[in-house]
């Protein structure tokens, strides 16, 4: 019995670290680099908000890239100056990142811009202004939130094209050690399995007749 113990608890063990592996190239793709498909910013947005928190992996870097025909500023902070600076302001959201195709985004209704431009605070963390952005960020870091803006007073978001991706290669290779990890569990599971197996068939010593001598 604990040899048909130990292999079900290996093959259990082989389908769970393969279920993992597989959901993990299923989510990120098996290229060096995941990049959720293009969306464009809402018309009457301000401004467009990543918070770096909801990106779900760790181990790897995100970039956050907005390309348009216009000038734009870019800039990291921490969740509390952004909060204070866009609320009640019109602004698009990035809730959720589904790599390695959806990057789920919500428009909020507001004013159609704060009292002064985003370029004039002082609690930036880093910024920079041009007709395409990016921020790439440490996943394992402190998230910071990232926030895009037109770039002059009265330009516009509208049309922007905003993209999430991020460096999967420690991820596939770390879903390939997990399909090896699985195979080996699989092999170690079936050997007991079989040991198990056959065991239950082997023959039974015959005990000796009274007065029959032993050899």
């Amino acid at each position: 019995m604990i040899r048909l113990a130990i292999g079900s608890l290996c093959i259990a063990g082989a389908a769970v670290l393969g279920g993992l592996s597989t959901s993990a190239l299923m989510s990120v793709g098996s290229g060096e680099v995941a990049t959720t498909d293009a969306f464009t910013v809402s018309d009457g947005a301000y401004a467009l908000v990543l918070d770096e928190a909801i990106v779900p992996f760790q181990g790897t870097e995100a970039t956050l890239t907005v390309e348009s025909d216009s000038e734009l500023f870019i800039g990291t902070a921490n969740g509390v100056d952004v909060d204070d600076y866009l609320t009640g302001v019109a602004h698009e959201e990035i809730t959720d990142i589904d790599f390695p195709d959806t990057a789920v985004h919500r428009a909020v209704a507001g004013d159609p811009a704060p009292a002064a431009d985003a370029a004039s605070r002082d609690w930036w963390t880093a910024s920079d202004t041009a007709t395409t952005v990016s921020h790439t960020f440490d996943l394992d870091a402190d998230p910071q939130v990232i926030v895009v803006t037109a770039a002059q007073e009265d330009g516009s978001l509208a049309d922007a094209r905003v993209t999430v991706s991020m460096d999967v290669r420690t991820v596939f290779g770390l879903a390939l050690l997990g399909y090896g990890g699985a195979l080996a569990l699989l092999g170690v599971g079936a050997f007991y399995l079989l040991r198990w197996w056959f065991s239950r068939y082997r023959p039974v010593r015959r005990k000796p007749a009274e007065g029959e001598s032993r050899r």
